[in-house]
């Protein structure tokens, strides 16, 4: 049975704290954090200077530095019942779509070259494309993430193409990126979490071409 999957990205404001990284209380703007020597690399400073007035940015820096808690996405999945293919088809691809790096790699592992467990997807991916330029250091840090987010595309905009899908599918990416950001050292998560958030903005101002 499938069940709703959340996504969870995880920072340990401990870890700061160990690394001399004081988590003190959160700055007021994103330009707060431009003079941080984790964020003088040229990709993070374009990625400040074009969204510095966003609070977007601002909560994923924030999250960076333990500022603030990490937030779930939460996707609402239905469940397989039996009762049609087409029904059952669906749950699957938002399964797997709105679904976790290693949930995805264990379904493409399994049916990528198969006609299973449903006909009619596609699995194709073609890696990250960075948004106008910014992030491209994170192309292969970000490729687990932007195959699971490929393989929400290119099959919710066949069997169910609705704009709360793709916002959904845009989301769990986002949840994704920052999970795997999550995962790096406190030095590079500012710098990361910052990227998450332009490869986020990326899809959602010009990826509805692709869904």
């Amino acid at each position: 049975m499938m069940r709703n999957v959340m996504v969870l990205s995880v920072v340990s404001a401990g870890l700061l704290a160990a690394c001399g990284q004081q988590a003190g209380g959160p700055d007021s703007s994103v330009a707060a954090y431009s003079s941080r020597p984790e964020l003088q690399d040229a990709d993070s400073q374009a990625i400040l200077a074009r969204y510095g007035n966003d609070p977007g940015l601002l909560a994923a820096l924030q999250t960076a530095y333990g500022e603030r808690a990490p937030e779930a996405v939460q996707a609402d999945i239905p469940t397989l019942n039996g009762l049609s293919l087409e029904g059952d088809r669906l749950a699957y691809v938002k399964s797997v779509g709105w679904g976790s790096v290693s949930s995805y790699n264990g379904q493409y592992a399994a049916y990528a070259f198969s006609p299973l467990p449903y006909p009619g997807l596609d699995w194709s991916r073609d890696g990250c494309s960075a948004p106008d330029g910014l992030g491209l250091g994170y192309r292969e840090d970000f490729r687990p993430a932007c195959n699971v987010h490929d393989f929400g595309y290119r099959n919710l905009r066949v069997f169910e193409r609705t704009d709360a899908n793709r916002k959904t599918t845009d989301e769990v990416f986002h949840g994704n990126m920052d999970v795997i950001c999550a995962a790096k050292s406190w030095y590079k998560r500012p710098a990361c979490y910052s990227a998450a958030y332009a490869y986020y903005q990326g899809v959602r101002v010009g990826g509805g071409s692709s869904f």
